[in-house]
Order: C-alpha cells, then sequence, then structure tokens
C-alpha cells in the first residue's frame, strides 16, 4: 500500500523509538506492507524540529542522526517537481497551506496519507488513515 506520511507521523516513529517504546507507529513504518513517500519538504521540517525531537525522544545527537538516517531509507522523497501538477487542487484540498505538498504528492501517486490531523479528513477526495485506521487495514 502506498502511503504518504505526514510529518508528525514520522516524529512520533523517531520519539517513541528514543523512548525504546512499541508502539503501532513504529509497527506501521516498519512494516512491509507499506511503501511510505513523502514531499522532501519533510526532511526541512526534520530539520527546524531537531532540537524539540531529540528532547522528546532522550536521544543523544549521534543516535538521533543515525535513526533518521534508517528512516530515510525506508521514505521515498519526492522532489516538489515531481508532483507539482497536483499542487493547485492539492491547495484547496489541504487545510492549511503548509500540508498541500503532502496532498500533491499522495494526488500523484494515488495514495492515502496518514495523519491523524482531523482537519485532513474534511475532504473526500484523498483517503486519511489514523495510526489506528493503518493498523486495521493492515492486518
Amino acid at each position: 500500500m502506498d502511503i504518504v506520511i505526514d510529518a508528525n507521523e514520522l516524529f512520533s516513529c523517531i520519539i517513541a523509538k528514543g523512548k525504546k517504546l512499541n508502539s503501532r507507529t513504529l509497527d506501521i513504518f516498519f512494516s512491509d506492507k507499506v511503501r511510505l513517500h513523502a514531499p522532501m519538504k519533510m526532511l526541512e521540517e526534520l530539520g527546524n524540529n531537531r532540537q524539540e525531537i531529540i528532547r522528546k525522544s532522550g536521544f543523544s545527537h549521534a543516535e538521533y542522526t543515525l535513526f533518521l538516517k534508517v528512516l530515510t531509507l525506508r521514505i521515498d522523497f519526492a522532489a516538489l517537481n515531481s508532483f507539482s501538477g497536483e499542487i493547485a487542487e492539492a491547495k484547496s484540498l489541504a487545510p492549511h497551506l503548509k500540508d498541500a505538498q503532502y496532498f500533491g504528492l499522495a494526488l500523484k501517486l494515488k495514495a492515502a496519507i496518514w495523519s491523524e490531523e482531523k482537519a485532513f479528513k474534511r475532504q473526500s477526495k484523498v483517503q486519511i488513515f489514523s495510526t489506528n485506521e493503518l493498523w486495521t487495514a493492515l492486518q
């Protein structure tokens, strides 16, 4: 199943691993039943939130960097120009302008989005899965 992963889901995955938690987020993230995708913009978001993620996860800087490398091997990052044709429609679907790239990539790939953002479900064009919904769908 192709899934566009929201940045907050990735942040949750990092924080859960840093705290040595078993979680559905981690189980889904490393499942061979999903192919994860994200806009390149997510890497910028990770950089902008690095200190907060390190603080919440308990990772050292070196551990965070290493785990981030593992995570980025699981995600196919797409440049904006590869789905720019979908951005106009994505802007009409996304509840916030900052989320348009996630919707644009989902439209391009005909994929669902994995997010806990309830506002994402206020449209009917792109399927949105919460963690629990995605977990159930993968069983």
